[in-house]
């Protein structure tokens, strides 16, 4: 018999009330998402009378991890806030959960579980982030990729004590483990489950597949995505498994192979990934322990490790003395680091962003604010006859006259704001989630401050004045296309923001100077 006639036989060898049964709002909303031209009130229809669903969904819309900040009461509401996509998503979730309430683990194992799969989902969620795959689905795979393991312990509950043991296992391990209980793995039984629920294929093909290497036969996003799905198991280790080292380094080469990330991003991914956990969990209504920082982690990690040498007191002297080292040298190359990326990203004179950092940031956020439906501003600032005061003064003086300004700058806006010297004496300002109407307001108390400064001359005092011309701009809708749309045209937006926000400083330099206008 084939291999997969063998998985297939064992598979079928459960028993049909050991695959949780679709229950019926899945089957329509699965049923709604396939036809294209689905609306909100559509789907509010298909999810019906289901209260606790809709309080769920609601309640996720609303959420900071998930939601965009805007007031969510109704499902067209969060259909426009999350997307259809990721809607019929979160209901897939919610639903199996339900589906495996009556799950064997006791108590404290079955909040170890829900961390692992909130662990797994977030790190998916931002390695999908870091190569411009689609969050939304990385999240829901991974979210959804151990339910064959729930399964196979509903199917034999006395296997459910072997849990506490897989917890502390890395992937690879784990599946060696399942073989030997069940003859059958998770990914398998979640192929077999994806076809009982009639899940789309975007879905099904990474749940299925997430422990294949070989994927040159899938479509490339569902290849992707289930690549992700595998790093994002041994995210979840490097915070779980026993030799939390091994799944660390395992998992650094794993992403740096499938996707070329660097270490440096690899450990911005595992930093970021607790607070991560931590928002994910009270969106969705799921009970974690504190999570610890990955430093953290790392020290225990290392600390285990010192003490599994006692029998070797020298080499543990010695690795003692080589953590302090490693300390001091982070510490150091830190510090390195932070003076480059002065030097890097910031105007040396005025220690405002350079204009390479602006290039970089204003792109970043035109893709944020896509998904957040927010609106983005920005000013165009020029400082009024400045060559002729640099021709009078000289440049000495104009340079003191650059570094006040700046400093007027960064007394005057946001701590989230962007100040940045793109040229000469013209300067350009970042409003995130600022509407034309505070736009102005913030540009006027800038207009105000520069012409309140005062220069001390022998030849006399001197005064100065700025022009400035805003523009603003919000993503016209919110669905999965038009935000990948927006985030994919970014520097297209960007140059086109640029060219209103000149326009307007142009029509404030012509009308005299000295004042504030603002693009149609």
């Amino acid at each position: 018999m084939s291999t997969a006639a063998t998985v297939q036989a064992r598979c079928s060898a459960l028993a049909p009330s050991d695959l949780p049964t679709p229950p019926a709002v899945v089957l329509r909303v699965l049923h709604a998402c396939a036809d294209p031209d689905i609306d909100g009130c559509t789907l509010e229809a298909a999810i019906g009378h289901d209260a606790a669903l809709v309080a769920e969904l609601l309640r996720l819309a609303n959420s900071p991890f998930f939601g965009g900040g805007r007031s969510v009461s109704t499902i067209a509401q969060a259909v426009a806030a999350l997307g259809m996509r990721a809607l019929r998503n979160f209901v897939l979730f919610f639903s199996a959960r339900e589906s495996l309430r009556s799950h064997p683990l006791p108590e404290p194992d079955a909040l170890t579980y829900w961390e692992t799969v909130l662990q797994r989902a977030v790190g998916a969620h931002l390695l999908a982030e870091a190569v411009s795959a689609e969050p939304g689905e990385a999240f829901t795979i991974a979210l959804l990729q151990d339910v064959g393991l729930m399964v196979l312990l509903q199917s034999r509950p006395q296997q459910a004590a072997t849990w506490s043991r897989m917890c502390g296992m890395n992937p690879d391990q784990r599946l060696v483990l399942e073989r030997e209980l069940f003859g059958v793995t998770h990914d398998q039984v979640a192929r077999e489950l994806a076809r009982s629920w009639a899940l789309p294929e975007e879905l099904h093909l990474p749940l299925a597949r997430h422990h294949d290497r070989a994927l040159d036969d899938l479509p490339p996003a569902s290849a992707t995505l289930a690549r992700i799905a595998a790093c994002a198991d041994w995210i979840a280790a490097v915070y779980n498994a026993e030799d939390k080292r091994l799944a660390a380094a395992h998992c650094r080469k794993l992403m740096a192979d499938d996707f070329c990330l660097t270490q440096q991003q690899s450990e911005a991914l595992f930093e970021a990934l607790p607070q991560g956990v931590t928002a994910a969990a009270a969106a969705l209504g799921v009970r974690v322990a504190p999570q610890q920082a990955f430093d953290k982690v790392l020290d225990n990690a290392n600390r285990r490790l010192i003490q599994s040498q006692r029998g070797a007191p020298n080499a543990a002297r010695r690795l003692e003395r080589a953590l302090r080292e490693r300390e001091r040298l982070a510490e150091e190359l830190l510090q390195a680091y932070q003076r480059l990326a002065q030097l890097a990203y910031y105007d040396s004179l005025t220690a405002l962003v350079n204009r390479r950092r602006f290039e970089e940031l204003l792109p970043a956020e035109i893709a944020r604010h896509s998904r957040s439906a927010q609106p983005l501003s920005i000013v165009m600032i020029d400082l009024d006859h400045f060559k002729h005061l640099n021709d009078n003064y000289g440049h000495l003086f104009g340079d003191t006259v650059l570094q006040s300004v700046a400093g007027v700058l960064k007394s005057t806006l946001r701590g989230s704001d962007v100040a940045a010297r793109v040229g000469g004496e013209e300067m350009c300002l970042v409003l995130p989630e600022t509407g034309e109407d505070s736009g102005r307001i913030a540009a006027e108390r800038v207009r105000g401050a520069v012409a309140a400064l005062r220069f001390n001359h022998p030849e006399g005092e001197v005064r100065l004045t700025a022009s400035l011309g805003g523009c603003t701009w919000r993503c016209a809708d919110h669905d999965i296309r038009a935000v990948r749309r927006a985030a994919q045209s970014a520097p297209r937006i960007m140059a086109g923001m640029l060219q209103e926000a000149d326009r307007a400083l142009y029509q404030a330099k012509r009308g005299g100077r000295d004042q504030v206008c603002w693009a149609e």
